[in-house]
């Protein structure tokens, strides 16, 4: 979910502690630990593959969660010596876990139990950054600017708001997907995701690998699928099985049940590219391309990650 969302949502839970028993500076605490998982995108400076392997673990994970948000708390009594240190850390991780269950609700596959478990969670019943969700948080951060002294009302009302539109959005994802089941039937599904589509309230995408491509439909909770895109697969050339070794590409792969590649001749060198095809809109136009370029006699030369017109290289790891 977007940082906007994420630090209203923080204060909206400290407006339930009607009674004030967490003490002077929890709001900032709150406010402070709904952004501290994020902290993790300090990681996208070595590169957007290790930001997109760590995103899933560390600290969106339960422990790692409690962890930055407990820091957050503590750090915001080293700045307020009057508040209790206990209360800080308890509305900083509060803070954190929602910010969690925002991304976890928006869509993000979080290993959710790391280390001791593998799975990731995800319930996609809305998209990142959803405006929907945006403007009930926006009219409930003017609602308690607004109602001061009636902030627990206002929060209560803010949060039923929520819970009732995730639980709408719910019902429609239930009345959508199984389209998608019934029009793939026949076919052998390795695997699949679910997204929820920006701003829509009915649609949702799916994509998904079959032994022979990738698919990516459009489903509605009120319409027939529509399959919008399809990816051949085909067995891997030397080069794109030399790019596996690749830390950019081992990285995507971990991180990508979806993934293809494409091969670009550049005179003398070859480059090799990664995406998943939830991120493209035909097979050579994807938003994020992970990868590297190779020699004429197929040695790694350099790692390249492509972010929109963002690009970022690296030499190759030892």
């Amino acid at each position: 979910m977007d940082p906007i969302s994420h630090v209203i949502f923080g204060r909206t839970l400290v407006a339930l502690d009607r009674r004030g028993r967490l003490g002077a500076g929890a709001i900032a605490a709150a406010v402070l630990g709904a952004l501290a998982p994020d902290i993790d995108a300090l990681a996208a400076w070595n590169g957007w593959d290790v930001y997109l392997r760590m995103h899933e673990i560390g600290t969106h994970s339960v422990v790692g969660s409690v962890a930055t948000g407990a820091t957050a708390g503590t750090l915001v009594y080293f700045l307020k010596r009057s508040a209790r240190c206990a209360s800080l850390a308890v509305a900083g991780t509060a803070g954190a876990l929602s910010h969690v269950a925002f991304d976890v609700v928006s869509g993000a596959h979080i290993r959710l139990a790391w280390p001791l478990f593998e799975h990731r969670a995800s319930l996609p019943l809305v998209a990142m950054a959803d405006p929907w969700l945006i403007a009930i948080c926006a009219i409930g951060a003017l609602g308690l600017w607004a109602f001061r002294r009636r902030a627990f009302i206002v929060a209560t009302v803010v949060i039923g708001t929520i819970a009732a539109f995730l639980s709408v959005k719910g019902v429609l994802m239930a009345l959508a997907v199984p389209k998608w089941r019934v029009a793939t039937s026949a076919d052998t599904i390795a695997n699949h995701v679910v997204e929820a589509s920006w701003s829509s309230l009915t649609e949702w995408t799916v994509a998904d690998r079959t032994p022979l491509a990738l698919r990516k439909w459009r489903i509605d909770a009120v319409r027939a699928p529509t399959l919008v895109l399809t990816i051949p697969l085909r067995a891997d050339s030397p080069v794109i099985a030399a790019s596996r070794s690749l830390q950019t590409v081992r990285n995507f792969l971990h991180v990508h049940d979806l993934g293809f590649a494409l091969v670009t001749p550049l005179g003398q060198e070859t480059l090799v590219l990664w995406s998943d095809i939830r991120y493209c809109s035909s097979s050579t136009e994807c938003a994020l391309w992970f990868g590297g370029v190779f020699d004429r006699n197929g040695g790694a030369v350099r790692q390249v990650v492509r972010v929109g017109q963002w690009q970022q290289s690296r030499p190759v790891s030892p």
